[in-house]
């Protein structure tokens, strides 16, 4: 406590003028001050509230599930993502006028037959019994001419070859391989009958 009684005795008093200018500066710092936005200022102001509102949208944003477009020829192009939500992919397809039943299974199962009358041979009909057979059954079924594979997830419906009121009974199981995510069966139901719902057996 000396020491500083000492220390304090050595400071000069202070002038008029000087406790006048720490008069001024304690009272201007005491007033509320006015900001000043220049026009570059309130620019990057409004960038950041639009930023605010769009990156999360924009960081949030995810491939969805599946995605169905209709091509000026008529052609519909069905991307599948992920194997879920299959009624909302046969909603998608009803809007483009396809009747559709979808299945999404799990690995090695498949739906226990018959699920529904086919319009054609590939589904309950005789099996091939060659090569050759096999080729014809191919080359006329409409069923393997109504959907083809195009990509790894990717399959493009042909509604040419669906007569009205027929179902394409589609089933996607997953493969286990990101490289080649499902593999996929694709017939048609005849119209004017029901398809069973799928029961998943070991395939």
């Amino acid at each position: 406590m000396d020491a500083l009684k000492a220390m304090w005795q050595t400071i000069p008093p202070a002038t008029t003028d000087e406790l006048a200018g720490a008069r001024q500066r304690l009272l201007h710092g005491m007033r509320p001050r006015r900001r000043v936005v220049t026009g570059p200022r309130l620019l990057v102001a409004a960038g950041v509230a639009v930023g605010l509102t769009v990156v999360p949208l924009i960081i949030g944003t995810e491939p969805p599930a599946h995605a169905v477009t209709r091509s000026p020829d008529g052609t519909v192009a069905v991307t599948v993502n992920e194997l879920r939500d299959p009624a909302g992919l046969e909603a998608k397809l009803g809007a483009v006028g396809i009747k559709a039943d979808v299945t999404f299974l799990a690995p090695a199962t498949r739906c226990a037959a018959p699920r529904f009358t086919g319009a054609d041979r590939a589904y309950g009909g005789d099996p091939a019994q060659n090569a050759n057979e096999l080729r014809s059954l191919v080359k006329e079924s409409r069923s393997f001419k109504a959907t083809q594979v195009t990509s790894v997830r990717t399959i493009q419906i042909f509604p040419q070859y669906i007569k009205p009121d027929e179902t394409l009974v589609v089933e996607f199981r997953d493969n286990g391989n990101p490289e080649v995510p499902w593999r996929l069966g694709a017939w048609l139901a005849q119209a004017g009958t029901s398809v069973k719902p799928c029961t998943p057996v070991a395939d």
